[in-house]
Parts: structure tokens; C-alpha cells; sequence
């Protein structure tokens, strides 16, 4: 049993903020976040133990758009950010000295916007982004220690389009996009002790296309898409984690003699290789409303769930389906509507727990169901 006993957290952000008459715009700002909770566990085979966490962040910011003509923007920005963190430990089963990280970076981005004409938009970006360092200690309770890790930094680029027809009943946006992360973080679980720990990867990069549509066939009749491909890849030759212990599963990674197997190479653990969705909803106007139609199908693409690859814990092919048929009064005002959720009625994997049998958790069953809502306002 685990819960949070105490909880409380204050954040503020201030911002200034002006736009110049020949469209150039800045913002510059500051941001301060201050939490305390305390978590605690309860194994029942030893007595209730509680963490202290503390977390305290600020930055200052600045932000500038700049038109350099009538067809290019010109955007940039810099963040500073100050995060420190601690965990103490209150009636461990074993001693557990208290434990602080404390990391700062200054982030970036520049993006050109290159207005082509009134039914194109180009855009090109460099970013570089921050994960402060952090700490985990659920294994405090099962006789384990602490762990943490260092902060992370990605640095990513990106090139798309916007792209709309004269009568705007045909819009497409697409992205190539590409990242780096130095000092991956990750979390390594299960195994004979069943442990959650942090680790760094040395890097972890990125590469994909992502696209978004939407057409609107009728004045009634509007359909949207969505495709996301992508390739991700654990770059750390020295990294290793520990496969499943029950000798059920079947580690395809290669082993370090130690009990251990590396994992550089392997995907990203719950970053499917492609999705795609697909919607169409129909509408009939009547006298006081409409009555409408909608249907959503979406799929996912091979997923790994842990660290390591192995010839069980993982899904490909996940499908759900659902519909949406109700009556709309007025401008919004109410809606009554019948729904289904997974009306195929796939069972699709989820996740994974690899502790000392092969579990899964899979997806909602088959749920047909009925809603009703009610705005005031109008």
C-alpha cells in the first residue's frame, strides 16, 4: 500500500510581455516552483516506512519574434533553470542516509517561419531542452537503497510545413524531426529483487515524420488522420540491466556473464515505431440541433516495454475502435450520446511486469455506454 500522507507545493510566473507596432514581439519572465510531500509504503512483512521529498526550481527566461520582412519571422529564446531535490528517509527498514541532487542549465531555441503564401507556412527549429536530476526511493521499503540520476540534455531539429487549401477545407501539417539526449535517464525495473532504478544512458537519439490532416469532404461530413513514424535507439555500449528473474522470458540482449544483458541498440521502452488514427464524424442538422455521427479507429505499431528486448515483453499491432452517436441541442447547450470503446473487443498488451512470472496488463474490455451533458451559459 502506498499513498501521500502530506502534500504541499506553491508556484508562481511572472511575465512582461509587448508588441511593437512593426510586429516585432518579446516576453522575458521569471518562474519559481517550492514542493514538500511525503510518501509512504506499507510491504506488510515489515513495518510502514515514509519518504520526504523536497523539490525546489527557478528560472528566468526571454523570448524575441522578430519579422525580418513580410514572409520571415525570425524567433528566439534562452532559459536559465536552477532545480534542486533531497530525500530523507523516516523509519526505513535498513539505515538510509538522506540524499540530494541539484542540477542548472541554460536551454535554447531558434525557429525560422517562412510564410510562403496565404496557403503554405514553412518552419525550421534548434532547440535545446533540460531534465533536472532526480531521485527514486521505492526500493527504501524492500531493504534497498536510494538511487538517482544526473540531469539530462536534448538537443533536437525540426522542419515542417502547414499547408491549407484556398476554401480551408483541406489542412496538412507534417514534421521531420530529430533529437539527441546526453544522459539519458531510465528506469530499470524488476528483475530478482523486483528494484525500480535510475540510471543514465550515455545518449539516446531520435529520428521520425509526423503528419496531421483534416478534410472536410461536406459542409456535414469532416475526416481527420494522423501518422507518426519514428526510430529510437539507446546508444551506451557499457550499460547493462537486469532480464526477467523467473527464467520464463526469453532475453534476446546479449549477456554480460554477470547475470546482466547490455541494451545498447534497443528502442526507447514504451515508444511505439509508428501510430496511426483516423476519424470521420457526420452531422444532420435538424431544427433545434443535430444529430451526429462519429467514429475513431487507431493502431500502434511495436512497442517495447522495459529496457531490455526479449520475445515477451513487448505488443505489435495494438487496434481499438470506437463510435459516438447523439443528438446535440442548440448552439451546445445539452447532448445526449451512445458510445462504444473497443467494439472489436481487442485485447491489446500494455505493459509488463517482469518480477518472477510472466505478467501483462492488457486494455479495457468491449464498454458500450450512455452520457448526457449539460452547459449553462448560453
Amino acid at each position: 500500500a502506498d499513498g501521500l500522507e502530506e502534500l504541499e507545493q506553491f508556484t508562481q510566473e511572472l511575465r512582461f510581455s509587448r508588441e511593437n507596432d512593426d510586429g516585432m514581439f518579446w516576453q522575458a519572465g521569471m518562474f519559481y516552483f517550492n514542493s514538500d510531500f511525503t510518501v509512504f509504503t506499507n510491504p506488510f512483512f515489515v513495518a510502514e516506512s515514509k519518504l520526504n521529498h523536497t523539490n525546489e526550481a527557478w528560472a528566468v527566461f526571454g523570448q524575441v519574434s522578430l519579422p525580418l520582412n513580410d514572409k520571415l519571422t525570425l524567433v528566439g529564446g534562452m532559459r536559465y533553470t536552477d532545480d534542486e531535490k533531497a530525500v530523507s528517509a523516516i523509519n526505513p527498514p535498513l539505515p538510509t542516509a538522506p540524499v540530494q541532487v541539484k542540477g542548472e542549465q541554460t536551454s535554447f531555441d531558434v525557429s525560422l517561419m517562412w510564410h510562403l503564401n496565404d496557403n503554405v507556412n514553412l518552419y525550421g527549429r534548434v532547440a535545446n531542452g533540460f531534465r533536472a536530476p532526480t531521485i527514486q526511493g521505492r526500493d527504501v521499503a524492500f531493504f534497498g537503497g536510494t538511487s538517482t540520476a544526473d540531469a539530462e540534455t536534448v538537443t533536437s531539429v525540426e522542419a515542417g510545413f502547414k499547408i491549407s487549401s484556398d476554401s480551408r477545407r483541406a489542412l496538412i501539417n507534417g514534421a521531420f524531426f530529430s533529437y539527441a539526449i546526453d544522459d539519458m535517464q531510465l528506469t530499470a525495473v524488476g528483475g530478482a529483487m523486483n528494484t525500480v532504478q535510475l540510471v543514465n544512458a550515455e545518449k539516446g537519439t531520435g529520428v521520425g515524420f509526423d503528419l496531421d490532416a483534416s478534410f472536410a469532404i461536406t459542409d456535414n461530413f469532416i475526416v481527420t488522420a494522423g501518422l507518426s513514424i519514428v526510430n529510437t535507439e539507446i546508444k551506451d555500449e557499457n550499460l547493462t540491466v537486469t532480464p526477467c528473474d523467473s527464467g520464463l522470458c526469453t532475453p534476446l540482449d546479449q549477456p554480460d556473464g554477470n547475470g546482466n544483458v547490455f541494451v545498447n541498440g534497443n528502442p526507447f521502452p514504451g515508444a511505439p515505431d509508428n501510430t496511426f488514427n483516423l476519424t470521420a464524424r457526420y452531422g444532420v442538422p435538424t431544427d433545434s440541433g443535430e444529430l451526429f455521427f462519429l467514429a475513431d479507429w487507431a493502431r500502434q505499431g511495436k512497442t517495447n516495454f522495459l529496457l531490455y528486448e526479449s520475445a515477451e515483453y513487448f505488443s505489435d499491432g495494438n487496434q481499438e475502435t470506437g463510435v459516438r452517436v447523439g443528438y446535440i441541442l442548440g448552439a451546445n447547450e445539452w447532448e445526449i450520446a451512445v458510445f462504444g470503446r473497443n467494439i472489436t473487443d481487442e485485447e491489446n498488451l500494455k505493459g509488463g511486469i517482469d518480477f518472477n512470472n510472466n505478467t501483462a496488463f492488457d486494455n479495457e474490455p468491449r464498454i458500450w455506454g450512455l452520457t448526457f451533458r449539460k452547459n449553462w451559459g448560453y
